[in-house]
This record gives C-alpha cells, sequence and structure tokens, in this order.
C-alpha cells in the first residue's frame, strides 16, 4: 500500500483546539500516517497511543534547525523513539541562517553532524524546501550547497513540488536528480492567478502529478504527504478532498 500521509501544519488550527481528536479526523479522512509539526505540548505515550488507536503511523516530524544540537536534539531523539518516528526533518531555515554561502554551509555541517547522531540512534534526518534554497548566491544555490555538502549516508531529502515548481523546476526531474536521497513528497498542487501562485487542492492546479507520482514509485519514496497553505474551502473539507485524490493518483 502506498504510503499516504497529512502534513499537520495544513490544519493546525483543529491541531491546537484538540490535537488527539484532529488526529482521529485525520484517520477518517483516509490517510494512514500524520507529518508533525509539533506535538502540541503531548508526550509521547499518549501521542502513540492516538496513533494506534487510530491506525496512523508516524510520517515524519518537522523541526527547526535550533533542534538539531545539544539538549535539544537529545529529547528530540528520546521523543520520537518513544513516539516510533524514525524521521526527523529540517523544516525551515530562517532569514538569518540562509543570507549566504557560508551560511548553507554552517547549515550542512550541523546537517551532517546530526544526521550522524540521529543515524546511531536507529533515526534518519531529512531537509525540507521552500523557493529560497533555490536562489542564486553567487554562482551555487542554497540547494546545491546543501547537496553538496552533506553526506548522502546521513542527509535525505523531501521535496515540496510546489516550491520546486514555483522556483521553475520540473518536481520530477529534480526527484531524479535527488535520486537515492529522496526520502518523502510533499505533495502539493499550485494554481496561478495572472501573477499570483498559490497551493491549491491536487488536481486543481498545474502541476503534472501523474509524473511526479511516476516517478517517485520509480525512486521508492517512503510517504506521499499532503500540504497546502492556501485555502478556497475549509480545512476539513480540504484535506478530505486532497486524501480522495491522492488516493486515486496512487492507485
Amino acid at each position: 500500500m502506498h504510503k499516504r500521509g497529512l502534513q499537520l501544519y495544513t490544519i493546525r488550527e483543529l491541531c491546537e483546539k484538540d490535537f488527539i481528536g484532529t488526529l482521529k479526523e485525520v484517520s477518517s479522512w483516509g490517510y494512514n500516517g500524520a507529518q508533525f509539526a509539533g506535538y502540541y505540548d503531548t508526550s509521547a505515550k499518549v501521542l502513540k497511543q492516538a496513533l494506534d488507536e487510530y491506525d496512523l503511523k508516524p510520517a515524519g516530524s518537522h523541526i527547526g534547525l535550533d533542534q538539531l544540537e545539544g539538549d535539544a536534539l537529545k529529547r528530540q531523539i528520546e521523543y520520537n523513539q518513544l513516539l516510533g518516528n524514525d524521521l526527523l526533518i529540517l523544516a525551515y531555515l530562517t532569514e538569518e541562517n540562509r543570507k549566504n554561502i557560508e551560511d548553507y554551509k554552517r547549515a550542512a555541517e550541523i546537517l551532517n553532524n546530526a544526521g550522524y547522531l540521529l543515524n546511531r540512534e536507529g533515526l534518519k534526518l531529512g531537509y525540507h524546501n521552500h523557493d529560497f534554497e533555490f536562489v542564486d548566491h553567487g554562482g551555487a544555490a542554497g540547494y546545491d550547497i546543501l547537496l553538496d555538502e552533506t553526506d548522502p549516508s546521513l542527509v535525505s531529502f523531501e521535496l515540496d513540488c510546489y516550491w520546486a515548481a514555483y522556483s521553475g523546476y520540473d518536481p520530477a526531474e529534480f526527484m531524479e536528480r535527488l535520486g537515492k536521497r529522496l526520502v518523502t513528497l510533499h505533495m502539493k498542487d499550485m494554481a496561478v492567478k495572472g501573477t499570483e501562485k498559490q497551493s491549491t487542492i491536487l488536481g486543481n492546479g498545474e502541476l503534472d502529478l501523474q509524473s511526479i507520482i511516476k516517478k517517485g514509485n520509480e525512486l521508492n519514496v517512503s510517504w506521499y504527504i499532503v500540504e497546502q497553505e492556501h485555502f478556497e474551502k475549509d480545512l476539513v473539507t480540504t484535506a478530505k478532498e486532497n486524501a480522495r485524490v491522492l488516493e486515486e493518483l496512487l492507485s
């Protein structure tokens, strides 16, 4: 079975009100995995019980750069081992951490060090992109630096298809470039309205989703994760429709 997950950042407003109850809904909508963007002060034990009860698997957890070092990383390791989640993903580089090539090299060093420690504990590390990684910094884009400066055995990548397309790349072609380092995909369609680009429900935008799925299957992507940031319908309807379309695409 293809693994269909939901990045909970999409429905963070619901999670803030009732995290455990929302996880039950996520399962009922047709997802078999949840990707975390915070735990809402929920213990790993309680969260694992909920995931087991609702037949949901952990599909990775998004964390910040400051959580990849020292005691913060130790806490992440302990929490996710209890949870049964084996993938941590650097979600975002703040503006102060991506001003130039040296910043990206510094981030790569942190990723390598964290990847080594996670690997030793039976966990994996990934990197999730936005659009700014594709900006040129004197002959090299941030993404190039991250790819070149990180150890392939320690650092994998979660490609956000929307942001790759937003930056002018064909997501399927970019997936080929990542090859075995591609661990998960953020499935997010792109609608173009005049000069504006926005994320939209799968199938309502301009991305060639079939080519993305095909390439993902060829590369043995572990999770296809729905994420959306702009909304024309309410959160529940949006999440349900995305789950339905993703299931059709994967069938």
